[in-house]
C-alpha cells in the first residue's frame, strides 16, 4: 500500500470547521489503497478543542507534530494548557485589533513561523522513500510554499486542497501593495508547481482556472464532506407538535441572511401556536444571533448552545426542524463549510444568501429552497408553508447530493488523482 503523508496545520484536537478538510482523506484514504499519515502542529492556543474527533481519526492515521514560533503556538507556551482564545471577544478574537497585526506584519500569514519546523519534520519523516505522494491542507496558504519544498526535497509530487480563496479572500489579508501582489505570486507558484489542486467550492475553482487558463486541467472541486458513520449515530428527527426549531450551526459572522429570517420568525410567531426559536449551536466573532434579535425586539426567538464538539453540533442537526445556511457578505465565492454536514444530516436546508457556490450546489441537487436576504416576503412565506409541512422545506435532502458529498466519496476522488501519477505496476 502506498503512503501520503497529509501537512494540516488544523487538525483535531484542535475543533471548528477548519479541521474537516481532513477527515476524509484521514478516515477512508486507505479503503481505496493510500495508507496516510498526518504532519500537524503541537499544541497551540486555539478558540475551540475537540477530543472526541481526535479519538474518531486515531486509529486510521498516525500523527506526527511539528514545532512553530507562531503566535498560536507561543501562546500555548506562554499561558499553558487551560488557556483559551475567545473567538468574539478581545484584542485577540479572529479579526481583532492583535489578530490584524500579525497578520499584517507576517506574510502570507502567521503560520508562516511554523513552516521551517514542519519542513524539519517532513524530512526526517521521509527518509529512506517512506512516502509516495504528500497532499496539503490550506490555508494556512503560508504551507503552500512549504509542501513545494518539502516535496522537491523528498522527491514527491505533491497535492494541494485549497478550503478557501487566497488571492481576494477573506481568510488572510491579501490586498493591498505588498499584500496582493505577493499572494498573486504564491499563488501562481503552488498552481505551476503542484500536480492537481482542489477547491472547496466550484466558483472559486472557476475563478482559479480563469486566473491561471495554462493549467485549467489540473484544477478540480472537491467540497468539503461529511462522514456517514459520524451521522450514523445522530438520533433520527423527531417532529414536535408544540415546537419548531430552525438550527444555524457553525460561527456567525454577522451573516446577511439571518436578520430577514428572525424578521419572519417573529412575524410567524403572532398566527401560530407553536414555539418558534432559532438555534445557534456555535460561537459568534462579533455581535451573537441574540444580541441581532434583542435589537428587533424577539431575543426570546433565540436560543444558544454556544461552542460544542463536532458531534453535539451533528446532533442539533439531526434535531431540528429545518436549517438554516447563511454567509458572511466579506465571502460571496466560498462554499460555507457546514454546508456538506446539512447535507449529510438530511434535514431541509433553506439558503438565505447571496453567496454564488451555495446557491449553485443546492439548486444543482435539488436541495432545500435558495433566496436571498432581501426577499423578506419569500423567506416569510417558506417559513410558513414549512410550519404547514408542504412547501420545497418539508422534503429532505435528496439520496444522490448526500452520495456526493459523503466522505468516502472525497477519499475515493484523491486516491484516483494520486493513481494516475503512478504506472499500475508500480511500487
Amino acid at each position: 500500500m502506498k503512503r501520503l503523508l497529509i501537512i494540516a496545520y488544523y487538525y483535531p484536537p484542535l475543533g471548528m470547521g477548519g479541521v474537516k478538510t481532513v477527515i476524509p482523506y484521514a478516515k477512508y484514504l486507505a479503503d481505496y489503497g493510500w495508507r496516510p499519515e498526518v504532519l500537524t502542529v503541537k499544541p497551540i492556543a486555539y478558540y475551540a478543542y475537540d477530543e472526541a474527533l481526535a479519538a474518531e481519526l486515531a486509529p486510521h492515521a498516525p500523527v506526527h507534530r511539528a514545532g512553530s514560533l507562531d503566535p498560536a503556538r507561543l501562546l500555548r507556551l506562554l499561558k499553558g494548557p487551560g488557556f483559551r482564545v475567545n473567538m468574539g471577544e478581545g484584542g485577540l478574537r479572529h479579526g481583532g485589533p492583535l489578530s490584524r497585526l500579525q497578520h499584517a506584519l507576517l506574510v502570507p500569514d502567521p503560520k508562516v513561523l511554523s513552516a521551517p519546523f514542519f519542513y524539519a519534520a517532513g524530512r526526517r519523516l521521509g527518509r529512506g522513500g517512506r512516502y509516495d505522494a504528500l497532499l496539503v491542507i490550506a490555508p494556512p496558504f503560508s504551507h503552500l510554499a512549504l509542501a513545494d519544498r518539502l516535496a522537491r526535497a523528498l522527491h514527491l509530487p505533491w497535492t494541494a486542497h485549497l478550503g478557501d480563496r487566497w488571492v481576494g479572500g477573506w481568510v488572510v489579508n491579501s490586498r493591498g501593495l505588498l499584500a496582493e501582489p505577493a499572494a498573486r505570486r504564491g499563488e501562481r507558484r503552488a498552481v505551476e508547481r503542484a500536480r492537481a489542486l482542489l477547491c472547496a467550492s466550484p466558483v472559486e475553482a472557476e475563478l482559479l482556472r480563469d486566473r491561471h487558463p495554462a493549467s485549467s486541467g489540473k484544477i478540480a472541486t472537491a467540497p468539503l464532506s461529511f462522514d456517514p458513520a459520524l451521522h450514523a449515530r445522530c438520533p433520527d428527527h423527531q417532529p414536535d407538535s408544540e415546537r419548531f426549531t430552525v438550527a444555524l450551526v457553525g460561527t456567525y459572522r454577522g451573516d446577511e441572511g439571518v436578520l430577514p429570517v428572525l424578521e419572519a420568525l417573529r412575524t410567524l410567531s403572532t398566527t401560530t401556536k407553536r414555539r418558534l426559536e432559532l438555534l445557534h449551536v456555535g460561537s459568534a466573532n462579533g455581535p451573537s444571533v441574540a444580541e441581532t434579535a434583542a435589537k428587533l425586539g424577539c431575543a426570546e426567538l433565540v436560543r444558544r448552545t454556544g461552542q460544542v464538539d463536532y458531534t453535539r453540533s451533528l446532533t442539533e442537526m439531526h434535531r431540528a426542524d429545518l436549517l438554516l445556511l447563511t454567509v458572511a457578505a466579506d465571502n460571496p465565492h466560498g462554499l460555507p463549510g457546514r454546508t456538506s454536514d446539512y447535507i449529510g444530516s438530511g434535514r431541509p436546508i433553506l439558503l438565505v444568501s447571496d453567496n454564488a457556490a451555495a446557491r449553485r450546489t443546492l439548486e444543482h441537487y435539488g436541495i432545500g429552497l435558495t433566496l436571498r436576504p432581501g426577499e423578506e416576503a419569500a423567506i416569510r412565506q417558506a417559513l410558513a408553508a414549512a410550519l404547514d409541512g408542504s412547501g420545497p422545506l418539508a422534503r429532505p435532502t435528496p439520496p444522490a447530493a448526500r452520495a456526493a458529498f459523503a466522505a468516502p466519496r472525497r477519499a475515493e476522488q484523491l486516491a484516483r488523482i494520486l493513481e494516475t501519477w503512478y504506472p499500475p505496476n508500480d511500487h
